[in-house]
């Protein structure tokens, strides 16, 4: 199994959506909320994800490059020893343009971040050296 956060972010929030994928290939949500774009808000979502964790899977933390907003949290996630990936915002504004989703909220862009992860098999940070190596 693997899980998979993904995180729609913006100036003063961001929101989340945990979702593992199970053996049989299928994917399971455990839950979405949303945090306040802070260093407390970031440490809040470390011990959410730690709490929903019952299955006690890895798990990677999955973005947009959204202006610099996403910047704080990836730093912080990283350094914290998560596995983090940031994604261009034009790659994921067009896998969620597959999807042809009428409804564009943030907790459904945080639900197609979480399934681009797991989908893609995102891992390991790999998509976010750029950043954290500037």
């Amino acid at each position: 199994m693997k899980g998979v956060v993904g995180i729609d972010i913006s100036k003063a929030i961001f929101h989340v959506c945990f979702m593992l994928k199970l053996e049989n290939k299928e994917s399971k949500v455990l839950g979405s909320t949303s945090f306040d774009n802070t260093d407390s808000g970031a440490m809040e979502l470390v011990k959410w994800v730690e709490k929903k964790n019952r299955e006690d899977v890895s798990v990677n933390y999955v973005m947009e490059a959204t202006g610099v907003y996403y910047e704080n949290l990836a730093y912080f996630l990283y350094e914290s020893g998560q596995e983090v990936a940031v994604i261009l915002a034009m790659k994921m504004k067009n896998y969620m343009r597959s999807f042809n989703v009428k409804t564009k909220t943030d907790k459904v862009d945080s639900k197609v971040i979480a399934e681009y992860g797991i989908e893609r098999n995102v891992e390991n940070g790999s998509q976010c050296r750029a950043i954290i190596d500037k």
